[in-house]
């Protein structure tokens, strides 16, 4: 007589049976809070605490694996001798069940599918995790074309440790301490790299790769690459790497594809690619030419489909489209040089040279000065019209530095403005500086020497306070300020205001009663006129 099923199990209501093991059993429950479908594993066993360790290990792998692409672990709990994983419900099929009814599923199908399953892959690894179990019956499409990879039971961590063991069809595989070990082979053999025949414990995330290039093979040609029973003369071709050309079993299949899968199914690890990431970015770039969305309408169809569904012809996104943009942002791309061009005087200087003459403005300025940050300089371009001086376009120039060393000085230029013969003039401002000049220009290039503030001075006005570092308080009346003048330190009060002139390096110090002296050392350029100066002393403290 069948064993009655369980109306309640923990917190969820039975909605009925998947499927029975020798160990556990899979029911289709509802989870109470969420209102939705999920898949609980039941492990049974009373006397194996290494199973039921391991059990519990896959659960807690399986709660950090939150990934899209991977089914979601809702629950572990033990009620009774038995212990139990609550993972999501994947209404649809697996990629088993939709090859047994399609055969293959075509390029752009299988590789949406495929993509899906890396990026799933890509997750695992990058926590550790190696999977050694993929294949078709642990990938599930939802009706919505929604695909995960499930069925983590026999996987494993880059360093070798074992992760508790269970499957999707309800079955709990009874192992012992012997998993560890070094020469047990764990997976399906169709699916399996040679390494993984030969030893499951030593393998690594290029064992997944060899796998997903197996199961991307059949998703292609609707046959595997190699035998599915594992023979002494299957294990020396795939060794060997001898299969058929997907190409010679389906001319659709883009030669991009078989080289990556040639590369994923290398005998040797280190001949297959290193990580899935090469696998994805050849999967994307292949797909970026077509309108994904539409292809995953299609998956779903094919899912809800009861017969064979017959898969439509995708179209590549519109070349017209791209020609049109890459047309547009060519003219653009062309606009842009030609202004750009034009601003710098590259037309002026070789086509338009016969009609246009350079003017370039030259100024020495004290060697203190930045004009980079504290001080613009800039001219200004007119046409000298009578009342009219209209200003010429495109003739704004900011000056920089130029290489040219002198002692005291540093000499700044303009970039060439290109002008037709005729009457002209030019604007220069330096801060709160402005100067004008008249220009002739005759059909030869021109250099202008703009002098009149490279020993520019001014008399300025310097305001001096101190006050505590520690406390704030003023001590300003209490403070003795000196100034470095003729290579001895004076009381500033007592140097007459008339040498006080802007321009090179300036050094104050304070003194007061109590407090450490201060020296300030500080530049004031030939431009600037006024000074506040706030000094902090800070405190003698007495050792007692």
């Amino acid at each position: 007589m069948a064993d009655k099923i369980p109306e309640i199990i923990g917190k969820y209501k039975i909605m009925g049976l998947v499927a029975k093991g020798g160990m556990g059993a899979v029911y289709k429950a509802v989870h109470p809070s969420l209102k939705r479908l999920v898949i609980i594993k039941k492990l049974t066993i009373r006397n194996n605490a290494t199973v039921k360790e391991r059990f519990k290990r896959e659960a807690q792998i399986l709660l950090d694996m939150q990934s899209p692409y991977i089914v979601h672990l809702f629950d572990y709990f033990v009620e009774g001798s038995s212990h139990y994983i609550v993972e999501e419900y994947v209404d649809g099929l697996s990629l088993a069940q939709l090859l047994e009814k399609q055969v293959s599923l075509g390029v752009e199908l299988s590789l949406l599918v495929f993509l899906d399953a890396c990026l799933a892959l890509k997750f695992a690894h990058a926590r550790g995790i190696v999977h050694r179990d993929i294949k078709p019956g642990n990938i599930l499409i939802s009706k919505r074309a929604e695909v995960k990879l499930a069925d983590f039971g026999i996987a494993s961590s880059e360093s070798g440790d074992v992760l508790p063991l269970s499957n999707s069809s309800g079955e709990v595989t009874n192992l012992d301490n012997n998993l560890t070990q070094s020469g047990v082979t764990l997976g399906t053999p169709a699916y399996m790299s040679p390494e993984q025949i030969t030893d499951s414990r030593s393998v690594d995330k290029r064992a997944d790769i060899y796998s997903m290039g197996v199961m991307l093979y059949e998703m292609l040609t609707g046959t595997k690459p190699f035998p599915s029973n594992i023979s002494m003369e299957t294990l020396d071709k795939i060794k060997k790497g001898k299969y058929i050309n997907p190409r010679k079993l389906d001319k659709s299949i883009p030669p991009i594809l078989c080289r990556m899968i040639k590369k994923m199914l290398k005998a040797k690890p280190e001949r297959r690619f290193q990580s899935i990431d090469s696998v994805i970015k050849i999967v994307k770039k292949f797909l970026s030419k077509y309108d994904t969305h539409t292809i995953r309408i299609a998956l779903a169809q094919s899912i809800i489909s009861k017969k064979q569904f017959t898969l439509p012809v995708f179209e590549k996104k519109n070349q017209k489209i791209k020609k049109i943009i890459f047309i547009a942002s060519s003219i653009l791309l062309f606009s842009i040089l030609f202004i750009y061009s034009g601003k710098k005087g590259y037309i002026h200087k070789t086509i338009l040279s016969p009609w246009y003459s350079a003017v370039v403005l030259k100024m020495d300025m004290p060697a203190t000065t930045s004009i980079d940050s504290d001080l613009p300089v800039r001219s200004f371009f007119f046409i000298d019209d009578g009342d009219k001086i209209p200003e010429v376009n495109n003739s704004r120039r900011v000056f920089f530095e130029t290489n040219e060393k002198k002692l005291g000085v540093k000499e700044y230029s303009t970039y060439p403005v290109y002008l037709k013969d005729g009457k002209y003039r030019v604007k220069i401002a330096v801060g709160p500086y402005i100067m004008w000049r008249s220009l002739y220009v005759n059909g030869k290039d021109v250099n202008i020497k703009v002098d009149g503030l490279h020993d520019w001075k001014r008399n300025i006005k310097v305001h001096l306070n101190s006050y505590d570092i520690l406390t704030g308080k003023d001590l300003s009346e209490l403070t003795k300020f000196y100034l470095s003048y003729k290579g001895r330190w004076v009381l500033f009060d007592e140097i007459p205001l008339e040498d006080l002139k802007s321009g090179g390096v300036w050094r104050f110090m304070a003194k007061s009663e109590g407090f450490k002296d201060a020296v300030y050392s500080l530049i004031l350029d030939w431009y600037q006129d006024e000074l506040f100066l706030s000094i902090g002393l800070e405190p003698i403290i007495k050792i007692q």
